[in-house]
């Protein structure tokens, strides 16, 4: 993966890019001031440079690779202590009093238990890109489902019921069809992959009532330089059709913010940027040492 061009670079450090990720970062909250202010290590408003990747979409060409899925942990998301309590009103029965913008627990949220190659273990508190081509909905932009509270408790409870009438029927949108079942190891939507597990993926098949096929939305149009991000937590795709004329391109860069494991994190990251080798969270190879166009120190606006 190509991490370290001169424009990703050049993009990640721009001061637009950082006044916008800092703002990101301040829609989280602490259940008091005093409590943010209190968490040591921790400042919204130093936003951090996370190294990622790009995507350049041919037209005419499907793309199976992105179906709807939730990034920033798998599994961990049950079977982390703390990354659990960022959901613990919907476990703990009080669903309609979750806040996906708490901030405490996600602070030391372990969201990579098994080391998959290509799994961020850091707090993303957006994800987001960079778009680098004019590109419009049917064109191979971005889906997101569009209320991330409501995902989150559907995805969350999922794996504790199961339904009692055939999935295809239209009285599976009953919640009176659904029973509380814990019968069974499965979590739907969670897929081993690489010594770790990938998802959620919500599929209509498994989350019928997300009803993704009316809900998923594509993103407006948007023209080179023009941001999009997404809450962590968010369900997204990548529009299976491109039917566009040119390439549909971007620049992930994600809001993440100053906190202790963020920072960690970074002065790892800053080892391999100095030696255009791949960042640590990226799937490890050869690195870029020797590539033209590799940016460098001198690249940091």
């Amino acid at each position: 993966p190509h991490s370290w061009t001169k424009p990703q670079v050049q993009a990640r450090s721009h001061p637009n890019v950082l006044a916008a990720t800092a703002w990101l970062n301040n829609l989280y909250t602490a259940k008091s001031k005093d409590n943010l202010s209190s968490l040591e290590g921790v400042d919204l408003n130093v936003p951090l440079s996370y190294a990622d990747r790009f995507r350049i979409r041919k037209p005419g060409v499907a793309w199976e690779m992105h179906p709807p899925h939730v990034d920033g942990g798998g599994i961990e998301r049950w079977e982390d202590p703390t990354f659990r309590r960022c959901f613990e009103d919907i476990l703990n029965g009080n669903w309609r009093k979750h806040d996906p913008f708490a901030l405490e627990f996600r602070l030391n949220a372990r969201s990579s238990l098994y080391g998959r190659p290509g799994q961020a273990t850091v707090f993303r508190t957006f994800q987001g890109w960079l778009a680098l081509s004019e590109t419009a909905p049917t064109q191979g932009t971005l889906q997101v489902f569009p209320d991330v509270f409501l995902s989150n408790a559907y995805c969350i409870l999922r794996p504790f019921f199961t339904p009692t009438v055939p999935i295809d029927s239209e009285d599976i949108f009953d919640g009176k069809n659904w029973k509380f079942d814990t019968s069974t190891p499965d979590f739907p939507g969670i897929i081993p992959r690489h010594g770790g597990f990938i998802g959620p993926r919500p599929k209509p098949e498994l989350h019928p009532n997300l009803r993704l096929g009316e809900c998923m939305t594509s993103v407006p149009q948007v023209r080179p330089g023009d941001g999009v991000f997404w809450h962590c937590d968010v369900v997204h795709a990548v529009e299976e059709e491109h039917t566009g004329r040119g390439e549909s391109a971007v620049m992930y860069i994600p809001a993440v913010p100053l906190t202790p494991t963020n920072q960690a994190y970074v002065e790892r990251q800053a080892a391999t940027f100095l030696k255009s080798a791949c960042p640590p969270d990226m799937p490890q190879g050869p690195g870029e040492a020797g590539f033209k166009g590799v940016g460098g120190l001198e690249d940091v606006l």
